[in-house]
């Protein structure tokens, strides 16, 4: 290994640890715990969000009675482990929205505030769709599907969600896997590798901002009942302006170097809605779609099904 690369390990080494201290886990539930059952102050120590007002935001209630009514729930303490380590090279890579709202790698919904008003939650349910390689050239393929609140100018997201990908072998053979994550940028990505997913999963997430510089996440997977959750801080010298909640597909970076897409079919967002500091709801349904095309050609497109629901496919 030459000099060039040890000094850009150390740096994601020292880039991880500073994130990992900004990582809080909590204290698990007793068994048999019902979150609806449970008091203003045992949700929180337990690092669970508390339940939306029915009246005022009626799609996050029913979202959070969707995760909290089954009474499997198997609740974990999170791992997290650098992504560098399980997917080298993985990165943002998002560039610019045209005046048709096509954009190079997002396909999906984002709604917007005014500059008076900021993101306080997101909620979203989506599959972990099964991938493939998008054409016959031998390489890696990759999907990332996420919830997120992020500001304009796209400089201070905070995301969870899935990473899929299909790598096509010279000799034809493919080989697939999926991880959870989470990230806030400008720190690197975050596995949550004992959280563990299959291809065909349904996840539940939900992100609660809890100020300006710190969150709330919650990932539930509703096929194997396993819950999720942490508390992450911002990197120092990073404050969420919170100006838009995002319901996304995303073809990211590999090695600075924007990764091919994988072909993953249909894949369906349920249960998008946000709510605001000011107390309103925006559901996904009313955002701005977004639809990624690369070298002219569409790749992925999106539907509204209803207001809180969009549709997702890409092309084969």
């Amino acid at each position: 290994m030459n000099n060039g690369e040890n000094v850009t390990l150390e740096a994601e080494e020292v880039d991880f640890a500073h994130t990992l201290t900004n990582l809080k886990t909590h204290t698990l539930p007793p068994k048999g715990f019902d979150a609806r059952k449970a008091s203003a102050s045992a949700l929180k120590s337990y690092g669970l969000p508390q339940r939306p007002d029915e009246k005022t935001f009626p799609a996050l209630a029913a979202h959070w009675d969707k995760i909290f009514s089954r009474d499997d729930i198997t609740y974990i303490k999170p791992e997290f482990k650098p992504m560098e380590e399980l997917l080298p090279g993985l990165n943002r890579q998002h560039g610019p929205i045209d005046a048709n709202s096509n954009n190079g790698t997002w396909s999906g919904s984002v709604v917007e505030t005014p500059t008076t008003d900021t993101f306080k939650s997101i909620s979203g349910l989506f599959n972990v769709a099964d991938v493939a390689p998008m054409a016959t050239t031998a390489g890696t393929y990759w999907m990332v599907s996420w919830i997120g609140i992020d500001g304009y100018g796209g400089n201070d997201v905070c995301q969870i969600g899935t990473v899929q990908y299909a790598t096509l072998g010279s000799n034809g053979s493919v080989t697939k896997g999926c991880y959870a994550w989470t990230e806030w940028f400008p720190s690197s990505w975050v596995a949550i590798p004992n959280f563990q997913i299959n291809f065909g999963d349904t996840i539940s997430a939900l992100l609660c901002i809890q100020s300006p510089t710190a969150a709330g996440f919650n990932m539930m997977n509703e096929t194997t009942g396993v819950h999720t959750g942490f508390t992450f801080n911002a990197p120092k010298g990073t404050k969420l302006t919170g100006n838009t909640a995002e319901w996304i597909v995303e073809r990211p970076g590999i090695g600075g170097v924007t990764s091919q897409l994988a072909a993953f079919g249909d894949i369906f967002f349920d249960g998008c809605t946000a709510s605001t500091q000011s107390n309103k709801a925006f559901d996904a349904g009313s955002g701005i779609l977004l639809n990624m095309v690369e070298n002219s050609a569409t790749v992925s497109t999106t539907t509204v099904e209803n207001a809180t629901m969009i549709k997702l496919v890409s092309a084969l």
